[in-house]
């Protein structure tokens, strides 16, 4: 038996109608498309083939010629003509990104959540972990998407504080954001045992709200079940205390002239207020000491003193009492910029609650004081 080729062998697996149509497609294939009344006329003129004449229906979407109509393009008829040259190509890029630019300004409309009574350990993780996820993609983020998460922070030591501030683009993703955390919780509360009475917990696999249960309640963290949540909107117009942090995307201490959150650590002494020459010589010494200098960022301007003089007050807390204020004012705090956030990360859990070296520009005492750190973001 001949041995058939596979376009043959492939072409003999087809069911007979349709080899029986291919075969009268290709013996009587037409020399141009028609439409239905160039069909007609060819029919009366004799000059239609035969799989035309017997298959009108199934040759109609072949035939057929439909119009597409174009889409507008006036978003981008102001820009003029450019011709295609090689030295026009950066002129028209930079005007792109102008004209898109111009567009965010207008559609800038932000909006603000305000966390209350949380821990003061969450991290930035912690809450784009629990944003409502993608309908169909998992791992996409739709509308209720995190701008920035700014920590509150004391006006006077610019240390943190037991609330978070949520910046999102426009007030949609805001109201999103809070009822999906604000469902959350309450399912949370609901699922989780407070006593011998309570129900069991979601079995493993269960499924809520379209997500497994396990998963959903290990990455919530933002409030304990038992606590009741307070995440409270706030839309334009925006007072004196939270519109700074809205244009500075954060605190100005932080964010200019260079964005440093993430990698600045907050550095003070426990009733001691030693000179800015006497930390750099402290932790210029500790470097000799462990044979690996720290890698700050600066020179010498990565020790830096902070004012906090102009920093406006903060009403969105109302947990510090006013006696407090004076204690808080007793010590003078650092903001000290390293290279990467690891590096940040090494010297707060090398120096938090640490002696520091008493020198001839500090306050003598009878022991010696400890050293405090914390890390911005």
């Amino acid at each position: 038996m001949r041995k058939l080729h596979l376009p043959q062998a492939e072409a003999l697996r087809r069911p007979p109608v349709r080899r029986y149509l291919e075969l009268v497609r290709w013996l009587h294939r037409p020399r141009r498309a028609l439409t239905n009344s160039g069909r007609i006329e060819g029919l009366q003129a004799g000059k239609v083939s035969l799989f035309d004449e017997l298959f009108l229906e199934e040759n109609k979407q072949d035939h057929d010629l439909v119009e597409i109509p174009r889409l507008p393009l006036s978003d981008i008829d102001h820009l003029g003509s450019f011709p295609f040259h090689p030295k026009n190509r950066k002129k028209l890029a930079n005007k792109l990104t102008e004209t898109a630019a111009h567009g965010s300004v207008k559609q800038w409309n932000p909006a603000v959540l305000v966390l209350s009574r949380a821990s003061k350990s969450l991290v930035d993780a912690d809450f784009r972990r629990v944003a409502p996820k993608g309908r169909h993609i998992g791992e996409w983020t739709g509308p209720g998407d995190i701008l920035k998460v700014i920590p509150g922070r004391d006006p006077v030591t610019f240390q943190q504080k037991n609330h978070y501030l949520l910046l999102f683009p426009n007030p949609s993703y805001a109201r999103t954001y809070q009822n999906y955390v604000t469902k959350l919780h309450k399912l949370a509360q609901t699922h989780t045992p407070t006593s011998l009475q309570s129900p069991l917990p979601p079995p493993s696999g269960a499924v809520l709200e379209g997500e497994d249960a396990q998963t959903l309640f290990q990455d919530y963290a933002l409030c304990p079940p038992s606590q009741r949540i307070s995440l409270v909107s706030i839309f334009a117009p925006f007072g004196r205390t939270v519109r700074p942090l809205i244009e500075n995307r954060g605190y100005s201490q932080l964010t200019s002239p260079t964005d440093r959150a993430g990698r600045a650590v907050l550095f003070w002494v426990d009733g001691c207020a030693p000179t800015t020459r006497a930390v750099r010589s402290a932790l210029d010494q500790d470097g000799r000491d462990r044979r690996l200098p720290w890698a700050t960022k600066g020179g010498s301007r990565s020790i830096e003193k902070s004012d906090l003089s102009t920093f406006p007050p903060d009403n969105l807390d109302d947990s510090e009492q006013p006696d407090d204020e004076v204690k808080r004012r007793s010590s003078a705090r650092w903001i000290v910029t390293f290279v990467d956030e690891n590096e940040a990360r090494r010297f707060v859990r090398a120096w938090h609650r640490r002696p520091f070296p008493l020198s001839s520009d500090s306050v003598q005492s009878e022991d010696a004081p400890l050293a405090n750190t914390e890390l911005l973001w």
